[in-house]
């Protein structure tokens, strides 16, 4: 944190900056700092302090959070996950409200009180979890996964489409986000921080790619970031070219 705001106060072009990333899971990806799952609390905490630190140094920089990683942390806790999404003992404990609403709730008081917004833009993660898709190069690229995978990105915008996963409901994840922000705290900004569709090298990856991208514009996401990034000459990247770089100029 303090080589991060060392670096804003040096002068260099940040146009945004993460809350960290995907805290849901800290307790696994980072288990040797932070062994112990987070709490509803904890995220809260981490959010005001951190947030506050940024904005004090470069009060009209744009803060992203809370980075999570999929849909169960959309709803719960670290906490709630260990012991057990039925049971959600840290969700039931503040007023059994959704982790990603209860947080904005947090914002929104936060900035009343204070007059100081923390967090311009809502930052959630989408990995289609059916079976077979892979990220990255990974995959399967049989006919059924192949169909499978470019259905798999209506989970960011159609309401009718059930996730063909352990979801097995609409994810309709922008949305949702959007139905999350104006309720709870106008004015913020949506962004998928991580996304992927396997199967870079094989044409139904870039498909996907493709419909997704053309899907952000549509709904009028903000930004997203893919994770990590495709291999050269892949499908992959002609997708990203047709909307970045169509005519080579």
């Amino acid at each position: 944190a303090e080589a991060a705001l060392a670096i804003l106060s040096s002068g260099a072009r940040i146009d945004l900056v993460f809350l960290d990333n995907e805290p849901g899971i800290w307790n696994d990806t980072h288990r040797d700092v932070h062994p112990e799952p987070l709490s509803y609390d904890e995220l809260w905490e981490r959010t005001r302090d951190y947030a506050s630190a940024v904005k004090k140094v470069a009060p009209d920089l744009l803060v992203a959070g809370p980075a999570e990683w999929g849909w169960p942390a959309y709803f719960h806790s670290a906490v709630d996950a260990k012991a057990g999404f039925m049971l959600r003992p840290d969700r039931r404990k503040h007023g059994d409200t959704p982790l990603i609403e209860w947080w904005l709730q947090q914002l929104a008081a936060h900035e009343k009180k204070t007059g100081q917004r923390l967090v311009d833009v809502l930052d959630l993660h989408f990995y289609p979890q059916a079976k077979g898709l892979g990220v990255g190069t990974d995959g399967n690229t049989d006919p059924e996964t192949n169909a499978l995978r470019i259905r798999s990105t209506r989970g960011l915008w159609d309401p009718r489409y059930a996730d063909e996963s352990w979801i097995k409901e609409p994810v309709r994840l922008i949305p949702r986000m959007r139905e999350l922000v104006d309720a709870n705290y106008p004015g913020t900004k949506l962004a998928i921080g991580e996304y992927n569709f396997g199967a870079e090298r094989h044409l139904s990856g870039g498909l996907a790619l493709a419909e997704a991208l053309g899907r952000f514009g549509e709904q009028g996401l903000y930004a997203a970031w893919y994770w990590t990034y495709p291999p050269e000459g892949s499908p992959a990247v002609w997708a990203f070219r047709a909307y970045r770089d169509f005519d080579g100029k």
